[in-house]
């Protein structure tokens, strides 16, 4: 979970002390729950319009539908990021090529998801691989679609003298080209009020490889795209990020404020792809029957089917490796569906990662982290007790 977890946590770091300067809670109580609330606390992100919030729904919405890379290449199993790549302001600064986000400066993104994928790990210092990125952007309609295609592509295209068009077998509409003797084929092709942006990369510059590879990308992502219907450009800021009130089932630790790092409801495709093997993760989500994933501060929310499928992925998850070796230490007195576990080596580019808890409750996984023991256990406490709270 190497890159989500780098871009989840940073922003929590900050919150993990809480409390740490309070007293020591609620003498007398068999459960010690620190500072935290062991009821849920509602918030109002959802109740007013929003363009910001709904841009960030209507990117989720387009990651549950991003291609699966590995059904494209079985080796594409190493996960290398991605996420929503638009917010209020347009495209996010460093998701795109600096030519392509300057091409779509001039456009309203309506919303947007990217999925990266490779056959080796970032520590394989061997650059021959193969990889694979897949963006969908979405825009007010078909036609500006079509003319931010040409510009993305027109802009990448004129950064390299050398490059040349190909054409590819079965989409002559999409706009696509290369550097012969360099290996990788970029394209875009506009879908209804969609553009879908293909980098497609080889160990060895073998073109005809190279657009096989991006025509069956272009096969498989239209095929999850068929039964989408965009919202329309009026209903964004009303579109809501939780519609389940999901995320008040999480101990209060921060600000309810929608962002794709620290408050969010994620689908579990959208969540898996930025993951370190995402078609494991997608596996054990699908067995599970994982709905949603909430994502707040330091802390994670998985839906499942039921509570026997709860517990078998709260065994999944405390049995994960990861940049973090975990190893068991004592959990939360009287609280047997509370099990807790320390880093042995933590790593130094994870942070807040020190000590987790995993707690089930009914057909809810929640997934806690923090750097101090006490505070773990403070948490995992009153996360048990708010869990209850369905209303």
């Amino acid at each position: 979970m190497r890159f989500l977890f780098n871009r989840f946590t940073a922003a929590a770091l900050g919150l993990l002390m809480v409390g740490l300067s309070v007293s020591c809670g609620n003498a007398g109580s068999t459960l010690d729950y620190g500072p935290y609330p062991t009821h849920r606390i509602d918030g109002d992100y959802d109740d007013q319009p929003s363009r910001a919030r709904g841009i960030l729904a209507e990117s989720l919405r387009l990651g549950e539908r991003v291609v699966q890379a590995s059904d494209i290449d079985p080796d594409l199993t190493v996960g290398r990021g991605g996420g929503p790549l638009a917010d209020h302001h347009g495209v996010i600064a460093g998701v795109l090529s600096g030519p392509q986000g300057v091409a779509l400066e001039k456009f309203d993104v309506v919303a947007g998801f990217s999925a990266l994928a490779a056959s080796k790990p970032y520590a394989d210092g061997n650059r021959q691989e193969k990889f694979l990125a897949v963006s969908l952007i979405a825009f007010p309609d078909d036609q500006t679609a079509a003319a931010a295609a040409r510009d993305m592509a027109r802009e990448d295209f004129e950064t390299v003298e050398q490059n040349t068009p190909v054409t590819l077998d079965g989409y002559p509409q999409a706009l696509n080209h290369w550097q012969p003797g360099v290996p990788t084929v970029g394209s875009w092709l506009a879908w209804k009020s969609l553009v879908i942006r293909i980098l497609a990369q080889l160990p060895e510059p073998d073109l005809d490889r190279l657009t096989d590879m991006v025509a069956r990308t272009y096969q498989l992502q239209l095929a999850e795209l068929e039964s989408f219907t965009a919202t329309s450009v009026g209903d964004i800021p009303t579109l809501p990020l939780d519609p389940d009130k999901l995320l008040p089932r999480l101990v209060k630790t921060g600000d309810y404020a929608p962002d794709d790092y620290t408050f969010a409801i994620y689908g579990p495709r959208a969540f898996a792809v930025m993951i370190d093997n995402p078609a494991a993760e997608i596996q054990e989500f699908e067995a599970r029957g994982v709905t949603a994933v909430g994502v707040s501060h330091n802390k994670f929310l998985y839906r499942t089917r039921d509570s026997a499928a709860a517990a078998g992925l709260s065994v999944y998850l405390d049995g994960k490796r990861g940049q973090s070796e975990y190893v068991p230490m004592r959990g939360v007195r009287n609280l047997p569906s509370v099990t807790c576990s320390q880093a042995t080596v933590p790593s130094p580019s994870l942070e807040a990662r020190r000590f987790r808890c995993i707690v089930v409750r009914g057909d809810l996984v929640a997934q806690l982290y923090s750097n101090q023991e006490t505070n773990i256990r403070w948490m995992a406490a009153a996360q048990y007790a708010v869990m209850a709270d369905a209303r």
